[in-house]
């Protein structure tokens, strides 16, 4: 089996992690996927796990539902799927010990932010395994947590703003943009986020640049922990309060190679990231793919010894343009730090043939701010600033629209007040009625963006295919 779920402190010696991957290693052998490939294998040196061919997303999808899983059904309590994002989905199956191994790995990491008494909003879906995490870092002593789910109709981001403000919470986890929708909502009711007293943010799913972190921050007064990981690997690290991502190497071995061919980088170079699993019993996986970019860390002035990392994001995902390579990571960062120079959260970054559009809620301000610091951040790459009004980009009312959700009845009672039902539908799911002046400002609203869709798309038609 994997770790003890209490192995964390500091970066395994080269004995130790060699015994470590040599028990993935085994483990592994017990699914379908590696019963052949790691047949009569085992490691002594790290030279023995590089000779080791590259588990690929392909492989996992050739390899089935069922394929990746190393134990009998009797011994996992958790099957998950990844989002698509890359492709098809893929699948997981996990142990108790394997979240508990998380959820005391984040515990050790931030045993401030994850208390006794301390409130936790956890806004991540919950398909997704961090959901799980973060209730079970809670039960095992981490604090208390609402359970709320951004996918999810009981709990709109209405109602997940007024949990977090009559709980009391401290910490707010979700995918990095929760806390920006969260504020938005939070302004169009009058209320500061600064002053909630919410002191943590702690988000993953993509990438959290620093222009993006640092509004954040100011935005809820908070510090902001990035998350790192995925279904596949489950958890590969948090960031520290230098803002470091360090990779939790009692969980995953990390590997960086040249996006060429199969070899290590550099230090401080960029490379693809491949994982060893070390913490997962379930479906361990061996030299996975993971098809992320992602940039070496000199030593961090925190004085952690494990590696750190900057996530760029998927390799899938890089743009070339005007002879540059951008990934998710740069192209948030320049958007987010345009919007914050008008004073904004909300933007959209557009790639278009021959320029990056960028769109900003802003009224009554002058473009000239985010165009420098557009210019600032891609020298030579050709970037327009569109500022439109608040709410082409998010609207706040839409997002209170959510339907009610009631436990299911085939009963109604028409002589008594209230809803008069007819159908099991009607009893399970109420959908708002807008008023004419939301339907107007919707429909106003949808005309606009449909007018500049069209507009980009005849630019888009025209423009030269060569350097697309």
């Amino acid at each position: 089996m994997g770790p003890s779920p209490s192995a964390r402190e500091v970066q395994p010696a080269p004995d130790a992690t060699i015994a470590l991957l040599d028990g993935t290693i085994a483990r592994a052998r017990g699914s379908a996927l590696y019963r052949e490939r790691l047949a009569g294998t085992r490691i002594r040196t790290l030279d023995d796990l590089r000779a080791l061919p590259l588990t690929t997303r392909a492989d996992l999808q050739a390899a089935g539902t069922h394929g990746t899983r190393a134990l009998p059904l009797e011994q996992v309590c958790h099957y998950g799927e990844s989002s698509g994002t890359s492709g098809a989905s893929n699948s997981t199956w996990l142990t108790a010990g394997d979240f508990l191994r998380d959820a005391r790995a984040i515990r050790a990491s931030h045993p401030g932010v994850f208390a006794p008494g301390r409130i936790i909003l956890n806004r991540y879906p919950f398909m997704a395994a961090p959901a799980h995490i973060l209730q079970l870092v809670a039960q095992d002593g981490g604090g208390v947590s609402i359970p709320a789910g951004n996918i999810n109709w009981d709990v709109p981001f209405p109602r997940a703003l007024d949990l977090a403000c009559r709980t009391g919470a401290h910490v707010i986890a979700g995918l990095p943009l929760e806390p920006i929708i969260l504020g938005e909502v939070a302004k169009a009711q009058g209320i500061d986020t600064a002053g909630l007293g919410v002191d943590a943010l702690f988000l993953g799913g993509s990438p959290l640049p620093p222009a993006m972190q640092r509004r954040m921050a100011r935005a809820w007064g908070a510090r902001v922990i990035e998350l790192y990981g995925s279904t596949e690997t489950m958890l590969l690290g948090t960031s520290c309060a230098a803002g470091t991502l360090h990779v939790e190497t009692s969980l995953a071995y990390c590997e960086v190679l040249d996006q060429r061919r199969d070899a290590p980088v550099e230090p401080g170079a960029t490379g693809r990231l491949v994982i060893t699993t070390i913490g997962v019993d379930g479906s361990p996986l061996v030299r996975f793919e993971t098809g992320d970019v992602v940039r070496h860390l000199p030593p961090c002035t925190c004085g952690d010894a494990r590696p750190g990392i900057v996530v760029l994001g998927r390799a899938a995902e890089a743009i070339e343009i005007a002879g540059r390579t951008l990934y998710p990571y740069d192209l948030v960062d320049a958007g987010a730090a345009a919007a914050d120079a008008v004073d904004s959260s909300i933007f959209f970054v557009v790639v278009l043939p021959d320029r990056l559009l960028v769109r900003i809620e802003a009224r009554g301000a002058d473009d000239a701010a985010p165009r420098a610091e557009l210019a600032a951040r891609l020298p030579g790459v050709a970037t327009e600033v569109e500022l439109v009004e608040p709410g082409m980009l998010v609207d706040v009312e839409l997002l209170g629209r959510s339907p009610h959700v009631y436990k299911p009845v085939v009963v109604s009672d028409w002589r008594r007040p209230g809803r008069r039902i007819l159908t099991v539908g009607e009893g399970m799911i109420e959908w708002p009625r807008p008023t004419w002046a939301e339907g107007r400002r919707w429909l106003s609203r949808t005309v606009r963006t449909a007018r500049r869709r069209r507009r980009l798309a005849r630019g888009v038609a025209l423009a030269p295919t060569e350097g697309r």
